[in-house]
């Protein structure tokens, strides 16, 4: 049974961060395998800090997961990243996650209008987690997540705006309203 979960904000704990993305597998990133130095060097490069926010998730006090929200200064930020550990996947907590960073989103800013989050095609985890989340299907993007290995998958952009998730609804879009 999932416990309550809490979210920090990353302050630079740059083992943890290591540890978290070592010992897992990320099947659907560009990289499903960083090394420890790629990690260093993302981070020393400001993948996880600059106009972004990185939360790590907790149960228990515990670090089961990282959140990370690019384009914060933005009126759309993206919700880039979810990555959880590997043991605790499709139990749930993809969910909470969304839910919580939403809810976040919108919360500390009224000038936050949209967020956007994108995903692999064939994660169809994640694009379940969206549409439980109440985030619509906006887009299918033909050759649009290149791997670092070079492969080039399709992607599948989903959002929340703000007047949906004010009055806890989903607006469907008309996307073929015209041929063309």
């Amino acid at each position: 049974m999932m416990n309550y979960l809490d979210f920090q904000k990353f302050d630079g704990e740059i083992d943890e961060l290591i540890d978290l993305y070592t010992k897992n597998e990320w099947h659907y990133h560009a990289n499903p395998n960083p090394s420890p130095d790629e990690i260093r060097e993302r981070f020393k490069s400001g993948w996880f800090h600059d106009d972004k926010e990185t939360f790590w998730v907790l149960e228990n006090n515990q670090k089961i997961g990282l959140i990370i929200i690019t384009d914060v200064s933005d009126t759309i930020p993206l919700l880039y990243d979810i990555r959880l550990l590997e043991e605790i996947r499709g139990q749930g907590y993809g969910e909470k996650c969304v839910k919580w960073v939403t809810d976040y989103i919108f919360l500390s800013s009224t000038n936050k209008i949209r967020i956007e989050a994108y995903t692999r095609h064939d994660n169809y985890a994640m694009r379940k987690v969206f549409h439980k989340c109440d985030y619509e299907k906006e887009g299918y993007l033909r050759d649009s997540w290149e791997n670092d290995d070079g492969r080039v998958y399709d992607s599948v952009l989903y959002a929340m705006i703000r007047s949906d998730w004010e009055k806890d609804q989903q607006t469907p879009i008309n996307i073929n309203d015209v041929p063309y």
